[in-house]
């Protein structure tokens, strides 16, 4: 799955860089909705209220020619406490008609409990300290850089780079002092920059492929829990087809709420992107995805509570010494 969803993942990138590197040389006035954009990125989110908790909702989609591929549903609730990060999370999924329920249980950096709600099975992650540890440190200090605000230098190079596509830009108020912020982009829109990045981007795919060594021994046997069984008999070489020819995106939509701090609230995507898989039949592939952000300063996430259960082991070094508790 992991390796059929590279493409499109790199396409949805490529799609997402559009609304930055369109190269135009004419100057055009900014639109509301555009000056509406800059105003959420130029905001200093860094300098406002500590966000200590929050509940975040997401779902996500993947149709092929008409068809749903996956369809998933997420909840996450996260809380840090004594600078140690609580996080509990749901995730409901559909691949091809088999379902998967599962939930996440994490208090501090090394006690990490998965549930398979499908099986009914428990496991506890161990041995996450060390590099898994300064990796999330690492990963927290890299979010903390992407949220300050963007400097004059970097708004007149967006400027330039965004070119015409300002006319593309829309807001809108809502009754309730949010604003809706929204970006479209069509085919006959999206400049042939975004397209030649497109096509290197494929051609980095097909010479990644053939370096790629096979899954190791640990992941496969990872694998072999019950929680990915069932999949065996989905051909994703079909369902999920490899685009290598004429890769061409042709729809971006983006649309931002943000509240009156310009501070996002919401957050929907749609990407829609045709191609030609390596026999030269023609597929078009949307990606659909939302999320919303609520409970600032007001979530707690569950805690999960191993009395009473039957708990495996899953060692986060190499998986092999799964033992039963």
């Amino acid at each position: 799955m992991k390796k059929k969803n590279k493409l499109i993942m790199i396409g949805a990138a490529v799609g997402a860089m559009t609304l930055f590197t369109a190269t135009a040389f004419a100057f055009t006035p900014n639109t509301a909705g555009y000056d509406a954009f800059k105003e959420v990125l130029k905001a200093n989110h860094t300098s406002g209220a500590v966000i200590d908790s929050a509940q975040v909702n997401g779902n996500f989609t993947i149709t092929v020619d008409g068809e749903t591929v996956l369809e998933a549903d997420g909840l996450m609730k996260m809380k840090e406490a004594g600078g140690e990060p609580n996080v509990s999370a749901d995730l409901d999924f559909t691949l091809m008609g088999v379902q998967r329920q599962a939930s996440l249980y994490s208090s501090g950096e090394d006690e990490v409990y998965l549930v398979d709600r499908t099986h009914d099975l428990h496991y506890q992650v161990i041995n996450l300290e060390d590099e898994h540890a300064r990796e999330h440190r690492n990963g927290s200090e890299d979010q903390e850089a992407q949220g300050r605000p963007m400097n004059k230098a970097e708004e007149a190079l967006l400027d330039f780079m965004v070119g015409d596509l300002k006319d593309n830009f829309s807001v809108a108020k809502q009754a309730d002092g949010l604003r809706t912020i929204t970006v479209n982009i069509s085919k006959e829109d999206i400049p042939l920059l975004a397209r030649l990045i497109m096509d290197a981007a494929s051609a980095e795919e097909q010479i990644g492929r053939a370096h790629t060594p096979q899954a190791h021994a640990e992941w496969e046997q990872l694998r072999q829990l019950p929680f990915f069984q069932g999949f065996e008999g989905i051909d994703l070489e079909a369902r999920l087809p490899e685009l290598t020819e004429d890769v061409t995106i042709e729809r971006v939509l983006l649309q931002m709420t943000v509240d009156a701090n310009n501070e996002v609230q919401g957050m929907q995507g749609e990407l829609e992107v045709s191609g030609k898989d390596k026999a030269g039949v023609t597929h078009r592939v949307e990606l659909e995805g939302a999320g919303n952000v609520s409970g600032v300063n007001a979530t707690t996430p569950e805690a999960y509570d191993p009395a009473g259960k039957s708990v495996e082991w899953i060692d986060a070094d190499t998986f092999d010494d799964r033992s039963r508790s």
